[in-house]
């Protein structure tokens, strides 16, 4: 059967095509993915010539940290953010991926520090409300040039200070630690002005190191004789004035403080403290006004009796003024005495004797020998009547027997007396025994024979007629008075009306205006005029006694 093939055309029929080659043209189609392109690379090439270090810093935990989201922050201006969280290979840490801007090598060395700034609430404030609304974000504090560094261990709490923080660190040294801790206020007059920012144990001893950072500008007012003192809790003081309570605020209270000022007996505040001074911290605001006297002698003093209420750090007082301190107290058995004594160890600060003799001896024992011999002894005392505290007196006692200072191993013995309530018992003590001495029982029956005489003479028969006698006596005497009271008082009424009578009547007769008056006068006016004459007649005889012979008429 034929096959039925397709029409195939006659290729000859058509005749050759001619090719013709066109000019090609840049369409603009193109320009946009080359421009796109450009603009692309310049901006890898400016993200990458603006793009920082990235760096991983690890912390405990991711607490208000989001990738993409929080920022890394120094001074409240973003130089960083956080790219990634992680967790580390044992799974008890977080590592956190941070890409800095350029230029933030500088800020990164191994004295860098990170924390997360976030709400927080401490005894000694409140930090990061802002973070409330804003989130969380790290802080960073550059610290001191150092090595470059791209890996660091985060702060779980925030430091107490920057390095960009003005002002200067001192170092504290004390015997114990007590209530302070970091973040602790410093107090200047009950200004705070600084924090606690460390404390270890120092490696030379077992003091206790504090770090502490004073702000600017109150740096300044730490000098060379500035005094630290612990100022946790309250100060109260019992004295003559009453009871006093100081402290330096609620919060020292709470979490304890340190305080710092110059005392009132340095003249001289003395240079600027440098950075890094080391200072005493004392244990209250009174342990540091105390002055320090650099010549110290140690002295012993030995008692046979009871010391209860003396202990270590008691005073030791001159006339009620301080001289020293009580270093120790313990007890020994002398086996020569077989008795038991309390050795009583204390120190004597030379500098508060001031001797204005100098042919006086300037040597400490030279200074107690010659008071020794002049009556200087040491009593016990009771400071204080609540407490039973009692403390050294030193005074002069003239009538105590001559001595001298001896020696008890290294340390010179100062004599002791009793105390004034051993005195006073024994006194008592002596007292009783005399009255022991006494024929007590001879007394009391002699005392027993004369009541007994006098009860006799009290029932005898003559006591009881002596006694009548004097009754009828009495009512004799009040029978006698009861009679002038009724006849004679009338007779003497009258007999004193009659005088007064009498007496008006002369005070009548002697007025100046009376007829007898006037008749007195003329008559003593007479009676002068004859004694006038008489007087005459009696010099004129006198001169002429013949003429009681011749008479008067035969004078010539």
């Amino acid at each position: 059967m034929p096959v039925n093939t397709p029409l195939e055309p006659d290729v000859s029929e058509f005749s050759e095509p001619i090719i013709q080659a066109r000019k090609r043209r840049l369409s603009l189609v193109w320009l946009v993915p080359v421009v796109a392109a450009l603009i692309g690379g310049w901006l890898i090439y400016k993200t990458l010539s603006e793009k920082g270090p990235e760096v991983t810093i690890i912390f405990k935990t991711a607490e208000g940290l989001e990738a993409g989201k929080t920022k890394i922050k120094f001074k409240d201006v973003e130089v960083g953010q956080v790219t990634e969280l992680s967790l580390t290979e044992d799974f008890s840490q977080v590592s956190v991926k941070a890409q800095f801007v350029k230029g933030a090598e500088a800020y990164l060395t191994e004295n860098t520090r990170f924390w997360v700034v976030r709400a927080r609430v401490a005894a000694y404030g409140v930090s990061g409300l802002g973070t409330l609304l804003s989130g969380a974000y790290i802080d960073i504090d550059p610290g001191k040039p150092g090595k470059p560094e791209l890996k660091f261990n985060g702060l779980e709490e925030p430091p107490i200070f920057t390095t960009v923080d003005p002002g200067r660190v001192f170092t504290l040294k004390a015997d114990r630690k007590g209530s302070i801790d970091i973040g602790a206020p410093v107090y200047y007059r009950q200004i705070t002005v600084g924090k606690v920012i460390a404390y270890h144990l120092d490696p030379e001893g077992p003091s206790i190191l504090f770090k502490i950072f004073i702000n600017a500008p109150y740096h300044q007012y730490v000098h060379e004789n500035t005094r630290f003192w612990n100022a946790s809790g309250f100060d109260m003081k019992l004295d003559t004035q009453g009871i006093r309570i100081q402290t330096e605020s609620f919060v020292s209270l709470m979490v304890g403080g340190i305080a710092f000022d110059i005392p009132n007996n340095y003249e001289s505040p003395g240079e600027a403290a440098k950075e890094e001074a080391v200072f005493t911290l004392y244990a209250n605001r009174d342990a540091a006004e105390k002055i320090d006297y650099a010549e110290k002698k140690l002295f012993l003093l030995n008692f046979d009796t009871s010391v209860r209420g003396l202990s270590p750090g008691a005073p030791v007082e001159f006339r009620g003024i301080q001289i020293g301190e009580v270093i120790n107290l313990k007890l020994e058995y002398d086996a020569i005495k077989k008795s038991f004594e309390i050795p009583v160890l204390i120190v004597i600060e030379a500098g508060r004797l001031n001797l204005k003799d100098n042919k006086a001896p300037k040597e400490p024992e030279k200074v107690i020998d010659y008071l020794v011999a002049k009556g200087f002894r040491a009593q016990l005392k009771t400071g204080n009547l609540v407490t039973g505290q009692q403390y050294v007196s030193l005074d002069f006692f003239p009538n105590a027997a001559p001595m001298h200072i001896t020696y008890q191993g290294e340390y010179p013995v100062i004599p002791t007396l009793p105390t004034q309530i051993e005195e006073i018992a024994s006194k008592v003590g002596q007292f009783i025994a005399k009255l022991d001495k006494l024929p007590i029982d001879q007394i009391g029956n002699d005392l027993k024979d004369t009541l007994q005489g006098a009860r006799r003479i009290t029932n005898s028969p003559e006591i009881g007629e002596a006694l009548h006698s004097l009754n009828t006596a009495v009512k004799e005497i009040q029978m006698l008075t009861a009679s002038l009271r009724t006849g004679t008082a009338p007779e003497l009424n009258a007999v004193l009306k009659q005088a007064k009578l009498s007496l008006a009547t002369s005070k009548a007769v002697l007025e100046t205006d009376s007829p007898l008056q006037y008749r007195m006068k003329e008559t003593l006016e007479e009676l002068s005029d004859a004694a006038r004459s008489l007087r005459v007649l009696v010099e004129y005889l006198e001169s002429h006694p013949e003429s009681i012979v011749t008479g008067k008429g035969s004078e010539k």
